[in-house]
Order: structure tokens, then C-alpha cells, then sequence
């Protein structure tokens, strides 16, 4: 992966920070030589991951830990639950996953309960 640096940018789990780590992972994106497309597809990548994240928060607050290399971005979210604790959010997880998948070129829950997290990664097309 070549020189790598490491952002990490831990919110509140409130739908108002959606739009700070959404515009904070955007800049970083372009900060890794990607291309206007690439850098809207992390934008979505990361509101959809905040919506993913919020439903299982282990906590008051997420982290966002971004590992940033030329051409390539790799975003961990958590700590969160195994699974979401309220059942009505099923279809939007559905939603969510579905979206992550057809935009990022990885896309996982890694780790175990309490310190699982959402790990995505995208590369410069």
C-alpha cells in the first residue's frame, strides 16, 4: 500500500455529524489522488456507514479511523454490537449493505462483539 497516514475522527452518535464525517472523509478522499467520481463514492460510503453504525453503536460515540494511501482509502467504523438492537431497522440496513457493496470495492464487519467494527475499502478507479 505504499506510505500510509492515519485520520481518526470519533462523533457523537447524532444524526448531525453524519455531515461532518461525510465532508471530513470527501477532503481525505481527495487528499489520496482520487478522481471527482471516487471522491463522491466515499461521500456515500461514509453517510451510509454512519447510518450502519448508528443503529449498532456500542456507545455515545463512533470512531472513524481512515488509512490513507495513494489511489486507496480503507475506513474502519465502530466499536459496534454484532447486531442492530432494534429490529425495525432491518430493511434499511438491507438498504445500507446493498449500497456499500455496489459502490466500495470491500466491504466487512470484523471483530467480535464490543469491539466489531465496519471495515470498507476504495480504490481509485
Amino acid at each position: 500500500m505504499g506510505e500510509t497516514n492515519r485520520v481518526i475522527l470519533t462523533v457523537p452518535v447524532l444524526g448531525e455529524f453524519a455531515r461532518t464525517v461525510r465532508i471530513t472523509a470527501a477532503e481525505i478522499a481527495a487528499n489520496a489522488a482520487m478522481s471527482l467520481d471516487d471522491v463522491e463514492d466515499v461521500r456515500l460510503a461514509v453517510e451510509e456507514a454512519f447510518v450502519f453504525a448508528s443503529g449498532r453503536a456500542v456507545g455515545p460515540t463512533l470512531s472513524f479511523t481512515f488509512d490513507i494511501a495513494p489511489g486507496m482509502l480503507v475506513l474502519e467504523v465502530g466499536p459496534l454490537l454484532s447486531a442492530a438492537p432494534n429490529a425495525d431497522t432491518d430493511t434499511a440496513e438491507r438498504y445500507t449493505r446493498f449500497i456499500l457493496e455496489s459502490i466500495c470495492d470491500e466491504f466487512e464487519l470484523i471483530g467480535n462483539d464490543g469491539s466489531r467494527r465496519l471495515r470498507i475499502v476504495k480504490r481509485s478507479s
